[in-house]
């Protein structure tokens, strides 16, 4: 079995799972559910648009070394420079600065290169390029201080939004499901079941798409190629549902 196949069966196991708790909870806990999803998100955008930043001062040491030898060894080979297998290391006499003053133009490619080989898609990888290009200029900051800047920037928002998703999505639900309450409409079963099918199916739907977005941060342990490779994976990836609820 691939992991192509195994992509496919977890994805339509959601949808699965999440169509026969909406059919036993019927159209209104269906609503509800949804709900929590959608303002689990905007609250996981709020908390970490506010307090991720704080956590980059803390962060940014770690980052800036492995990222600045990750930017110029992307730009070195970028620019026709072989790697030494003996040293590992490039021989280049010339600082990164100088090059790329000797090669005007190469700065944004670098940077998306750069963001590649940290494992990010292709599409965030130029989300976070147009950013870096965008900062620099701001700032008249050089290439590898905004690259580990937006890095930075980044990685912190996305470890403070998923892990605000989690909490909030665990405290709604528990608060949603503390009066053990069931509500149906009555004298109307077939249309609870099958409504509260169809609305559960829809939450699964955006599970899935969580799971899928949080994938093109993962490349180096799932590449976009493989995941493009998977039926659902790449509709949901095509479609970008969550588009109006996550603003990186």
């Amino acid at each position: 079995m691939n992991v192509n196949t195994i992509i496919n069966i977890v994805l339509i196991a959601i949808l699965v799972i999440c169509g026969w708790q909406g059919y036993k909870k019927g159209i209104i806990m269906g609503i509800i559910e949804v709900l929590v999803i959608i303002l689990s998100l905007y609250g996981a955008q709020l908390l970490s648009d506010t307090y991720s930043y704080e956590v980059i001062p803390v962060l940014k040491p770690f980052v800036s070394g492995y990222m600045e030898t990750q930017v110029e060894n992307t730009a070195y080979a970028a620019m026709g420079y072989e790697l030494d297998p003996q040293t590992g290391r490039f021989d280049v006499s010339v600082s990164l600065a100088d090059l790329l003053a000797e090669n005007p133009g190469m700065e944004e490619q670098i940077a998306r290169q750069s963001f590649q080989a940290l494992g990010l898609y292709d599409s965030m990888a130029q989300t976070l390029t147009d950013r870096t290009m965008a900062y620099a200029q701001e700032n008249n900051a050089s290439l590898t201080s905004s690259i580990v800047t937006i890095a930075c920037q980044t990685v912190t928002w996305y470890a403070g939004f998923l892990l605000a998703f989690i909490i909030l999505f665990a405290v709604f639900t528990i608060i949603v499901n503390l009066p053990n309450l069931s509500f149906k409409i009555p004298y109307v079963g077939i249309v609870n079941d099958i409504g509260g099918a169809a609305i559960g199916v829809f939450a699964g739907l955006l599970f899935c798409s969580i799971a899928v977005w949080a994938c093109q941060f993962a490349g180096l342990l799932l590449t976009e190629q493989t995941l493009r490779g998977t039926g659902l994976a790449a509709f949901l990836m095509d479609q970008n549902l969550l588009a109006n609820y996550i603003t990186l």
